[in-house]
């Protein structure tokens, strides 16, 4: 098969990208490297550097090799940060989205994988289920279920195949160790390494579940299967085990044998306290299991994050500083 990767430079994005090419399939991989880096993308794929915000520049890289699969990864997936960078966060997730599956649907396109969120359960009561309504509370959600609900319409409407995963909390190598804004797993890592104090938000008793890298991939490769019984599906990708805050940093600070001060912050603006999803339909349709779990996962992402050293954080502005947005993010913390 011929499949388009979108954000192939990304953490999920090139594992997926790298499994794709393992399983003898031509993959083109495109990402405009705002958050991956072109180190994670496996020579044997196509890659292209794009940023599909512009609608001309997703129509040349998808007349150049017109793909039978869109796994759709490329995204500003920073849920807490997206009411303070909205422009960015429409733009990389919803418009991208589209700017790509239009010129995808006229050359042919079979099936979309849509890697949407959990956000877009917004703060119903865990553990969210696949039968649960849409009811987004910030702007990354919103998007999200923009994009979910898109995709349902045009499918119904142009008769191509789709399968939405919603991962949760993914964690492991190759995640950006850079970014201040997300991914709870890696900001803590680096911290650690460069000596900084934890903070957390809240009382840190907010409750998820966290997946292992090695733990989601296969279900995420065969999301990607021209299969009937996948066809239409919406699918929880995602840990078993939801753990309080606090009892995260306590484990990844046994992991590096550190004791770092920790610091609490005020919660984000909407942040929903607990999030963590039902697993058994992944299960059941995409055959997940805990090879690893998250202990396990932990130690193997502290053990490539020791290889690649500490970091510099990521320098960058919010488009509505506010005195609402985190001390960590105003004052780079």
């Amino acid at each position: 098969m011929r499949v388009l990767v979108t954000g192939a430079g990304g953490f999920i994005g090139s594992h997926v990208t790298e499994g794709l090419v393992a399983q003898g399939h031509h993959v083109v991989a495109v990402d405009d490297l705002s958050g991956g880096f072109k180190r994670n993308v496996p020579a044997e794929a196509r890659f292209h550097e794009i940023d599909l915000r512009s609608p001309e520049a997703a129509d040349r890289a998808v007349a150049e090799d017109p793909p039978d699969i869109l796994c759709h990864l490329a995204a500003n997936a920073r849920e807490g940060a997206s009411q303070f960078q909205p422009r960015d966060v429409c733009g990389r997730n919803l418009m991208a989205y589209v700017n790509v599956l239009v010129p995808a649907l006229r050359r042919g396109l079979r099936k979309v994988v849509l890697y949407s969120s959990m956000a877009v359960y917004g703060k119903q009561t865990p553990p969210f289920s696949e039968e649960m309504p849409r009811q987004p509370v910030d702007v990354y959600g919103i998007n999200k279920a923009g994009m979910e609900e898109i995709t349902e319409v045009l499918a119904e409407v142009h008769e191509f195949q789709y399968t939405i995963v919603r991962p949760h909390n993914v964690f492991g190598e190759r995640q950006s160790m850079r970014d201040r804004y997300r991914n709870v797993v890696a900001i803590f890592m680096n911290r650690i390494m460069r000596g900084d104090p934890l903070y957390i938000y809240g009382d840190g008793e907010q409750r998820r579940a966290f997946s292992y890298i090695g733990d989601s991939l296969p279900c995420f490769l065969r999301a990607c299967e021209l299969e009937e019984r996948l066809n239409a599906q919406i699918i929880n990708v995602g840990g078993k085990e939801d753990i309080s805050v606090n009892e995260l940093a306590r484990l990844v600070a046994a992991e590096f044998q550190a004791e770092p001060e920790v610091i609490y912050v005020p919660d984000r603006p909407r942040e929903v306290r607990h999030a963590y999803s039902t697993w058994q339909k992944s299960a059941q349709l995409l055959g997940y299991e805990e090879r690893y779990g998250l202990r396990e996962g932990v130690r193997r992402m502290a053990e490539w994050a020791r290889g690649l050293g500490p970091q510099p954080w990521s320098q960058e502005t919010l488009e509505l500083p506010s005195e609402k947005a985190p001390v960590v993010w105003t004052q780079n913390l």
